[in-house]
């Protein structure tokens, strides 16, 4: 890319030497016979065989039409000039030659080439065939081959094609203004118009009103046709220079088309395309492109080791946010266990002084209850004892009812028969109310076993 570059550099100054050149030529010419035609034109309307009403009419009915008229001329006078260089063109497009020659010819024969086409006229030298031969043999001097011939002939294809629509510009530039004059012309007609129509009637006042509004419409009506005709001719010209640019236009195509096949036939084949010539400029620039290439390798090997290095830095510190991250994690999650362990070991303590208060308090209270069962027991178990020495009198005292019983059994068997029965009745009932007495309350039932007994007695 460098070395096109390089080539297409002396391509591109004489294009800008001859783009500053055709420029002043295309604007310069154009004008003077463009405004030499205007003069010619007006002053045969005026003095000479043209004056007549319509013409006056279109074309110096208003300083518009005048105008509009001079840019026709002036462009007509760029399309003149620009048919005559393409006359040109094609009359010297056959006399621009190299000759005949063998090809494969290297590349340093393109001097030699270069001084023929300078013994050609300067019509011939500055022509579209002159100008591409000698800035395609100029682009492989300076390169040293003509590797890349076929690419420059295409760009300078391009160059030409885009310095012949440069060449119309000023055309183009007449083509879009002469509408908007004309529009332009058709707006201030008609203000004018309805101005003087307005004059016209406020002049007038009540007095022949009639009459008055006749001879304004007549004046709107002449104002609206020199509005309308200032549009009609523009539209005309514009017109009339679109279809000779466009024939204009094809024959330049046809033109650089004729230059692009010539050029082809010339420079194609003619070298050799050999890009390891003995040429010293290629050798320096083979040496170049080795040196660059190696620089390149060193360049990527500096840049790999770079990447290596900066990869391994990253993995090093990657390692280090990481063990330090787990450290700081280690240590938070200690703190946070250490902390966790220490609020659940506060909380069992404060749940087994609880427990152990409850258990306390528990532990009391059945102390109590045993104590007061204790004490309840042995109240109870020294009533057993009373109640055993109750029963233990009680069974004496029935042994001694019994012995009673027995004695009294023998005493009413003895006495059966005796009168003093009611007598010894009283004594046994005082003797049974004496042994009541001893017994007290423990005996009661034995009393009344007694006295059941004794009742049995009795009734025996």
């Amino acid at each position: 890319m460098g070395s096109e570059n390089l080539g297409r550099e002396v391509p591109v100054e004489h294009e800008n030497r001859s783009t500053v050149g055709s420029m002043f030529a295309s604007l310069t010419w154009p004008l003077i016979l463009g405004l030499g035609a205007t003069a010619g034109f007006y002053a045969l309307v005026y003095r000479g065989p043209l004056n007549h009403k319509l013409v006056l009419r279109y074309f110096a009915g208003h300083p518009i039409n005048m105008i509009e008229t001079a840019l026709f001329f002036i462009g007509l006078a760029a399309l003149i000039i620009k048919l005559f260089e393409l006359l040109g063109e094609f009359a010297v497009l056959p006399s621009v030659s190299l000759g005949n020659s063998p090809g494969n010819q290297p590349a340093s024969n393109a001097s030699q080439l270069l001084s023929a086409l300078t013994q050609l006229p300067a019509r011939a030298r500055s022509s579209y065939l002159g100008r591409r031969l000698v800035e395609a043999l100029e682009s492989i001097l300076q390169r040293g081959s003509s590797d890349h011939l076929t690419d420059d002939l295409k760009y300078l294809s391009e160059v030409d094609a885009g310095r012949a629509q440069d060449s119309y510009s000023l055309v183009r530039i007449i083509i879009w203004a002469t509408p908007m004059l004309g529009f332009l012309g058709t707006v201030v007609g008609i203000t004018d118009a309805l101005g003087d129509l307005g004059r016209e009637l406020s002049s007038s006042g009540g007095a022949d009103a009639g009459g008055s509004l006749s001879t304004a419409m007549q004046g709107l009506l002449a104002g609206l046709y020199v509005a309308f005709d200032t549009t009609a001719i523009a539209l005309c010209f514009s017109i009339a220079l679109m279809f000779i640019q466009f024939m204009l236009d094809r024959g330049e195509s046809q033109l650089l088309s004729a230059v692009d096949h010539r050029a082809n036939e010339e420079l194609a084949g003619r070298f050799e395309l050999n890009g390891l010539s003995s040429d010293p400029n290629i050798q320096m620039m083979q040496r170049m492109s080795q040196g660059i290439l190696k620089a390149t390798e060193q360049l990527v090997q500096r840049q790999a080791d770079l990447w290596q290095q900066s990869m391994a830095a990253a993995h090093d510190q990657w390692t280090r946010v990481s063990r330090q991250s787990g450290e700081q994690m280690q240590t938070a999650l200690s703190a946070a266990l250490t902390q966790s362990l220490g609020q659940l070991a506060t909380q069992l303590a404060k749940c087994e002084q609880n427990s152990t208060e409850q258990l306390a308090q528990r532990w009391e209270q059945w102390q109590t209850v045993l104590s007061q069962n204790a004490r309840l027991l042995h109240a109870q178990q020294q009533e057993m004892v009373k109640q055993s020495e109750l029963m233990t009198q009680a069974i004496r005292a029935a042994g001694d009812v019994v012995q009673l019983e027995r004695a009294l059994n023998d005493n009413l068997a003895a006495l059966a028969g005796s009168k003093n029965f009611e007598d010894t009745v009283m004594s046994l009932a005082a003797a049974i109310h004496l042994l009541t007495t001893r017994l007290g309350h423990a005996t009661d039932s034995h009393t009344l076993e007694f006295k059941h007994a004794q009742v049995r007695g009795r009734a025996a």
